[in-house]
């Protein structure tokens, strides 16, 4: 990869984490936030009203309490997804199966939706580099939450596929698809609500890989990324 690129991507990579980190921000006021605001509303109203001597049937405590629990629910619900995103695997001692195993497991247990995953091709190679295996990790990583929370997939499927020189990792879901931006070019999308992509695209870039976008509405999606390997 020429210098110059690789100082793009990695510029790029410094922009895409802020807006990150922004998003999560927005992402915490907007979700779990507000749903223990409006928990704590229904309980301060349930209280006041007690506190005044009103008569308030156990029927309505039961409601009242049922719908805090639901809201306390769907709050740990998301704060377990933000968790996971913060609390990544030990990249320099596990392999990349071990890895993506543990990201699968996290993602059917708070979101219900079962990864049908497979590993095809030569041998796992011992000697891919740490750079490339967070490149994989993170990638698989956003390919799925985008696909569970965007596209409202029912399945996804992972293929991870070795050959000598090169491990190709396959994402594909049957949600709704969209129309991709252009990622590359004088056109390549600087949007706010297409982070995700451009931060995969930047990560592949800076590890000397190919990614490619595969989507159009009604028809799922699929992200394909080659990275190369040595040893």
């Amino acid at each position: 990869m020429p210098k110059g690129e690789e100082q793009l991507a990695a510029s790029r990579i410094l922009a895409v984490t802020e807006e990150e980190l922004r998003r999560i921000i927005l992402d915490l006021h907007d979700g779990p936030v507000q749903q223990l605001f409006a928990a704590q509303a229904q309980l301060h109203s349930l209280q006041s009203r007690s506190n005044h001597g009103e008569a308030i049937p156990s029927e309505e405590y039961q409601l009242t309490f049922q719908r805090v629990s639901r809201l306390l629910e769907a709050s740990l619900a998301e704060i377990r997804q933000f968790l996971g995103t913060f609390r990544p695997p030990d990249f320099a001692s596990q392999d990349l199966v071990e890895m993506l195993h543990g990201l699968f497991m996290h993602h059917e247990l708070t979101t219900g939706v079962v990864v049908d995953f497979a590993v095809t091709g030569s041998p796992m190679v011992p000697h891919l580099p740490l750079p490339g295996k967070i490149t994989l990790y993170r990638i698989c990583q956003e390919a799925l939450s985008n696909a569970y929370r965007h596209a409202k997939a029912q399945q996804q499927r992972v293929l991870l596929h070795t050959s000598p020189g090169q491990i190709c990792l396959t994402v594909a879901d049957d949600g709704i698809g969209f129309q991709p931006p252009p990622l590359r070019g004088p056109q390549a999308t600087e949007r706010e609500e297409h982070i995700g992509l451009r931060g995969m695209r930047d990560r592949v870039d800076l590890v000397g890989g190919t990614f490619e976008l595969d989507s159009k509405p009604g028809h799922g999606t699929r992200i394909t990324v080659k990275i190369p390997i040595h040893g």
